[in-house]
């Protein structure tokens, strides 16, 4: 197979958000030719499977490529890998890194040299830290390209050219929607930027508008055969090829969890590469799942029995573990606990231990993958009671769990009726924000596409809302499910 036919099926695979398929055809097609276009879309694969070290060689190569090429699209890809990197320093928590890549992409996209010293990573105070703000991201929109100062909010929504009135107008450079990009990207970056403590790392530059080349692998030469007496036994290597036993970190090696959680039930899935339902040992007991042998992505080495093999979970609550199940495919392992008390809401799903960390008091029972569903004739908990002790608990995605609803809005004067300070250091902040700066028309796309998509996608360009329902687009590995009131 080409490396073309190789790199379009890896395009589409990006394109479905089909990651782990697409990144070896990638791997394959970029054997062959060093495309920017397929260096972009693979360093997106790596980003979308948190692989930030992998997805940053990527986009910093692309950038060069593009820029040696000076092809007809070398631009547009030099302004994304400046997008792409300003996405993975702002995953990694490096929001003033996140700020200058972005701000270097908009400069791009206005037709900006590339190699101009514009000085944006030289904006900090004595102590290091980024002095840029969140209101000097929003203010700076006078270098849009094909728009008018005065009329740019209006630019936005409607993505036409020309300038507004008040202002001078912008030479069109095909770039817009590039710039609007980075310049949402800002906005985001720097509304994080602002309610980081002042000695955070985050605060720091330490980046260059030219990103450091990835150096190349340098093939090893093979080593020279040495004669083997042909009576002498040769030992065979016991394990495959990698890095020692015990090499590799725990935190490492955790595998990347998500759950939800219903009245009955709590949903872990676990990721994991290449697992083997026939190898698969689950166990449960009130606290804890124990599971082995699991396949470590990390640690290729790792064989049945070895103590990297073995994952136990300790869970956010008690379960019933003759009522609980799991169940397999080739990429992940699914847990569905039976909750000890229906009702209950956990906070979290709780937390992965390498090994067989057991607790003292656990008693492990096995259970197979055809455990029968768990009876929905539980007794519920008395409503009453509940209602009065601890308020009544409802469905929640919070990171910080269930909120008591009748005291939020009493506004009793504990703090838990006043979400004044929360807001500020809240992501809804920026939101907010956003809405109370935009248009009508901007607000009424806002609320379509909020709505519509289940709180999952927000749009502010009412034209492209307008004529469609907007599609519920849960974030990766997450799976959409009608919510049932019964």
């Amino acid at each position: 197979m080409s490396a073309t036919t190789l790199a379009h099926q890896g395009l589409e695979a990006v394109q479905n958000k089909q990651y782990e398929a697409a990144i070896p055809l990638l791997d394959k097609a970029l054997a062959s030719s060093s495309s920017p276009a397929w260096l972009l879309a693979r360093g997106q694969a790596h980003t979308q499977l948190k692989n930030y070290d992998a997805a940053l060689r990527d986009v910093s190569e692309a950038y060069h490529v593009a820029a040696e090429r000076g092809s007809g699209t070398s631009r547009k890809q030099m302004i994304q890998a400046q997008y792409r990197r300003a996405v993975i320093y702002f995953k990694l928590g490096r929001y003033a890194d996140s700020d200058c890549c972005a701000k270097w992409s908009m400069l791009l996209a206005e037709g900006r040299p590339a190699r101009e010293d514009d000085g944006v990573e030289k904006q900090i105070d004595g102590n290091g830290a980024y002095t840029v703000t969140y209101e000097d991201g929003v203010a700076d929109r006078a270098g849009q390209p094909g728009q008018g100062d005065a009329d740019f909010k209006q630019s936005m929504l409607a993505g036409m050219g020309g300038g507004g009135s008040g202002g001078p107008t912008t030479a069109k450079t095909g770039f817009e929607d590039d710039w609007k990009r980075a310049y949402t990207w800002r906005s985001q970056a720097l509304m994080a930027l602002k309610n980081l403590p002042e000695d955070h790392e985050g605060k720091k530059v330490s980046v260059t508008k030219t990103p450091s080349r990835p150096q190349k692998e340098v093939a090893k030469k093979p080593e020279p055969e040495t004669e083997v007496d042909s009576d002498e036994d040769v030992a065979e290597p016991s394990k495959p090829a990698g890095p020692a036993p015990g090499s590799v970190p725990d935190e490492k090696l955790k595998l990347r969890v998500d759950f939800y959680q219903s009245n009955q039930n709590v949903t872990v899935t676990l990721f994991v590469k290449d697992a083997k339902k026939p190898d698969l040992n689950v166990k449960f007991s009130d606290t804890q799942v124990q599971i082995s042998s699991l396949p470590r992505a990390a640690a290729p080495y790792v064989q049945p029995g070895d103590r990297e093999a073995t994952s136990t979970l300790t869970l956010g609550g008690q379960i019933d573990p003759a009522k609980s199940r799991w169940s397999a495919t080739p990429h992940k392992i699914e847990l569905v606990l039976q909750k000890a008390t229906p009702g209950v809401k956990w906070g979290s799903w709780g937390k992965e231990d390498i090994g067989s960390a057991a607790s003292d008091a656990a008693t492990f029972t096995t259970q197979t993958t055809s455990t029968t569903a768990p009876s929905t004739t539980t007794t519920q908990p008395s409503t009453t009671t509940k209602a009065t002790s601890t308020g009544p608990a409802y469905p929640t995605s919070s990171r910080s769990g269930p909120k008591n609803w009748d005291k939020l809005a009493s506004g009793d004067g504990t703090g838990e009726g006043d979400d004044a300070d929360d807001e500020k250091n809240d992501v809804n902040g920026f939101f907010k924000q956003l809405y109370k700066g935009a248009t009508p028309e901007q607000q009424r796309a806002m609320m379509k596409s909020f709505v519509e998509s289940n709180g999952t996608a927000l749009s502010t360009d009412w034209n492209d809302v307008k004529g469609r329902t907007v599609e519920t687009v849960p974030p990766e590995g997450v799976e959409a499910k009608k919510w049932d009131a019964k």
